[in-house]
């Protein structure tokens, strides 16, 4: 233990000696310090390029610092007291006791960055956050988060990639919190230098050099400094920026609200309040595809969210029957769906790596079958009506919506340089509800004739006819269905990656 309790030591110590502070460039009657915690595996001198510029563009006396942490992973428990020893440093090299301080940081130590914000809240007058956003913890939390933050990420940020910070902007879009996209940039812009061995399996590449990525960040970063010292709420290029960044999101935010984005509002498992989200949108448009019905039929079908394996067990299911109706055509059949949206496991770190929409969305639908009996009143051969890719059809309309509200760019990218995304034949059926349940909506990766890459979604599916033994189960079709959410994430993000 004191072998260990020396070797810490050293290291700390190294890390003291790597800290950087770069002096003022302008004098000025207001002095402002900027904290600022480097990434990953990223060592200080990496950001001091991005940060002078900072200095250059702002018309303040701004005191730049950039501490390092042992073995360059900013974790805060690595180095507990780093505020207090920087603002030593700074006052020593002769910065005014009376400065702003702003804190802020690129990646993961925009994660330590948060931390640090709220234990000296009462110090820190603004935060900047780079490559990184507000953690979910902190959204679901009773209050709101202390200290005013602005969120800068790029568009081709796949670390932490442009659908969790979409997420973020539904969130922090007003004052005090600001989120804000920048076209064409990536997670490594904002540092300059060799990326990480992490950055580089997992980046996309960026479609703007360093120097415009920084000129575009320093802007922004000091834009914000002088909205928060003049005491306002908004500024021009701020208004302009989010009106873009929200143009930006709008596809995104109209396929989550398709999917029911557990993260915009939970789901009602086994309540019903204000406070949650019944059913899922798309697994009602699923079942409209699903009966092979044209729109002269007319369907009022509702979803609900439930929990497949958990009991009491929910069941799909149809009130009425229109074919014993005399004048059919004035009939409304409705029908009842269930839907589970399943997230990547490692979505609960809140990392901003794995994909932030469902990775399948569990439906229990009623069959093709049994919707057009109760519409004519005929008998018809469950081989002929559902004995066919139905769920496959139903995860090409994501895939085609996805495409359709793409922006144009997105498009173009995806066209261009991604891994397409095909729409493969159902599994199964695999008629036996835990297999059906734990076999996952799958993405297989193949290659062309050409050498090119492209993934394959294929369906398990579970389907009973009208007529099976167990009437428990009869007349039913069970889909693994993707998120229209998903298939935009996959366009911009996941078809992109090295």
């Amino acid at each position: 233990m004191l072998k260990l309790f020396f070797i810490f030591k050293l290291f700390y110590l190294i890390s003291c000696s790597s800290d950087i502070i770069l002096e003022p460039i302008k004098s000025g009657a207001i002095p402002v310090s900027f904290i600022f915690l480097p990434g990953a595996e990223l060592p200080p001198e990496r950001y001091v390029p991005l940060l002078k510029k900072v200095q250059l563009v702002s018309s303040y006396s701004l005191w730049i610092a950039i501490p390092s942490f042992p073995d360059n992973f900013p974790i805060v428990q690595l180095r507990p007291k780093v505020i207090d020893e920087i603002l030593e440093k700074l006052y020593k090299s002769g910065m005014s006791m009376n400065a702003t301080i702003f804190l802020g940081g690129h990646s993961l130590g925009g994660i330590a960055s948060q931390a640090l914000a709220i234990k000296y809240k009462n110090k820190i007058f603004g935060q900047i956050l780079t490559g990184a956003f507000l953690e979910r913890k902190y959204e679901l939390a009773n209050t709101i988060y202390p200290v005013s933050t602005l969120i800068l990420s790029g568009e081709l940020d796949s670390l932490a990639r442009v659908t969790r910070i979409i997420e973020s902007f539904h969130f922090y879009s007003t004052y005090p919190h600001f989120t804000l996209i920048i076209p064409g940039m990536n997670h490594m812009n904002t540092a300059s230098g060799n990326p990480s061995s992490h950055i580089i399996k997992n980046d996309i590449k960026s479609e703007i050099n360093e120097t415009i990525a920084h000129q575009q960040l320093s802007i922004r970063i000091s834009d914000y400094i002088n909205m928060r010292l003049n005491n306002q709420t908004m500024t021009p290029m701020l208004e302009d920026n989010l009106k873009q960044t929200r143009l930006f999101s709008q596809p995104y935010f109209d396929a989550l609200n398709l999917e029911g984005f557990y993260h915009f509002i939970p789901p009602c498992y086994n309540q019903t309040n204000d406070n949650c989200q019944i059913g899922s949108k798309w697994s009602a448009y699923g079942q409209k595809i699903m009966s092979g019905l044209n729109d002269s039929i007319h369907l009022n079908i509702s979803d609900k969210f439930h929990i497949v394996y958990k009991l009491p067990e929910q069941f799909p299911h149809l009130d009425n029957n229109c074919s014993s109706i005399e004048n059919s055509s004035n009939c409304t059949l409705n029908i009842h769906t269930v839907t589970q949206n399943v997230y990547d496991l490692t979505d609960e770190f809140d990392t901003g790596e794995t994909h932030t929409s469902a990775a399948e969305m569990r439906v229990k639908m009623i069959s093709r079958q049994v919707l057009l009996k109760a519409v004519d009143g005929k008998e018809h051969d469950f081989n002929q009506t559902d004995n066919q890719s139905l769920c496959g059809l139903i995860n090409q309309h994501a895939l085609d919506w996805a495409l359709e509200h793409a922006g144009n760019k997105t498009k173009e990218r995806y066209e261009k340089i991604g891994k397409k995304m095909i729409i493969g034949d159902d599994i199964g059926p695999l008629n036996a509800g835990p297999l059906w349940i734990w076999t996952p909506l799958r993405y297989d990766l193949g290659k062309d004739s050409q050498g090119k890459s492209f993934v394959t979604v294929r369906s398990p599916t579970l389907r009973f006819p009208s007529n099976y033994s167990i009437s428990a189960v009869a007349g039913f079709h069970y889909c693994k269905l993707l998120s229209p959410g998903r298939a935009l994430e996959w366009i911009s993000i996941d078809s992109l990656k090295p």
